[in-house]
């Protein structure tokens, strides 16, 4: 297993639709390349923080009938599991998302047991790769998480299978793009 700590000593490219893991060196002239390759492929770039020395988070939306947020999103790069992304449940009801409460399931957050709830938001979005009525989950006592930050939602593995993501952490942006890496 290979921590974030790792990753932001490199250029690493996420090739979740390609199946592969691209690190490169972290110089000028590959951090260019990788810039042109995100702009061809349509990608803008999103910002990228962290916090505790590992965790990722960009902006990112979570959208239903009744309403529509932006905000701060952690970017789950790596893990298992078949959600696309996890809201609490607060924000949940707030946005109108319809929460499947005859099927709860036990997990895990930060070393603490949870219960979260299946969920289908309408549409969940970082930059401009989007997931509409995909399998969320809703859980958690609140958004504000252990960071000390509102945390809209959190996009997991799942949501990046049919994209490739490039961490830039020379110019803290992060590249989402459609498809293989090129």
């Amino acid at each position: 297993m290979i921590g974030t700590w790792v990753f932001y000593h490199l250029l690493p490219t996420f090739d979740y639709a390609g199946r592969s893991l691209i690190l490169r060196r972290r110089t000028p002239e590959t951090a260019r390349r990788a810039r042109a390759d995100a702009a061809r492929a349509g990608a803008r770039p999103l910002p990228l923080w962290l916090a505790d020395d590992h965790l990722l988070y960009t902006e990112g939306s979570v959208a239903d009938a009744a309403a529509s947020d932006t905000g701060v999103v952690s970017l789950n790069i790596g893990g298992t599991g078949e959600q696309v992304a996890g809201i609490s449940e607060e924000t949940a009801k707030r946005l109108g998302v319809r929460i499947d409460y005859d099927r709860p399931f036990a997990s895990f957050a930060g070393g603490q047991p949870v219960v979260a709830y299946p969920c289908y938001p309408k549409e969940v979005r970082l930059g401009d790769i989007t997931a509409k009525g995909v399998y969320c989950y809703a859980g958690g006592k609140n958004t504000l998480g252990g960071e000390g930050f509102y945390k809209l939602a959190g996009f997991d593995h799942a949501f990046h299978k049919p994209t490739n993501i490039t961490l830039d952490f020379t110019t803290m942006n992060a590249y989402i793009a459609r498809g293989k890496a090129t």
